[in-house]
């Protein structure tokens, strides 16, 4: 692995870090998560994720165009569904939603994995 893979993936960690777990998702967006929807917000925390790792991107690997277009398509569409499945997954099992139970921090720590796979591919349709 390169050392500009390297950055790229800790900044795109990071961005994933903004996008999740500070004001940039907002209460409408973690509330429509763990009910089950609606999903309009949904949409749009998946859209502040594509443009935080298309401007990572953007910046750490200097394109343009088609390129910046695959990330953002990858990264929203990838983030919405897993997000959107997520959401209608816990509306059925009650105990992914609810911190005191073992099964949430298994599916959070699942969904972060897999989210975390995505942005891998990110580096590797990147560089």
């Amino acid at each position: 692995m390169t050392t500009q893979a390297l950055w790229l993936m800790a900044a795109l960690l990071f961005a994933h870090y903004l996008g999740d777990f500070t004001p940039l998702a907002t209460a409408r967006m973690q509330e429509a998560k763990a009910n089950g929807g609606p999903l309009r917000p949904i949409v749009a925390h998946a859209f502040v994720h594509a443009v935080l790792v298309t401007a990572v991107v953007a910046v750490l690997v200097s394109t343009a165009g088609a390129l910046l277009a695959a990330v953002a398509a990858l990264e929203f569409g990838t983030h919405f569904a897993l997000d959107a499945f997520r959401a209608r997954l816990g509306r059925r099992v009650p105990a992914f939603n609810d911190p005191g139970r073992n099964s949430f921090w298994y599916m959070l720590g699942a969904d972060q994995l897999v989210h975390g796979l995505v942005l891998v591919g990110v580096v590797a349709l990147a560089l």
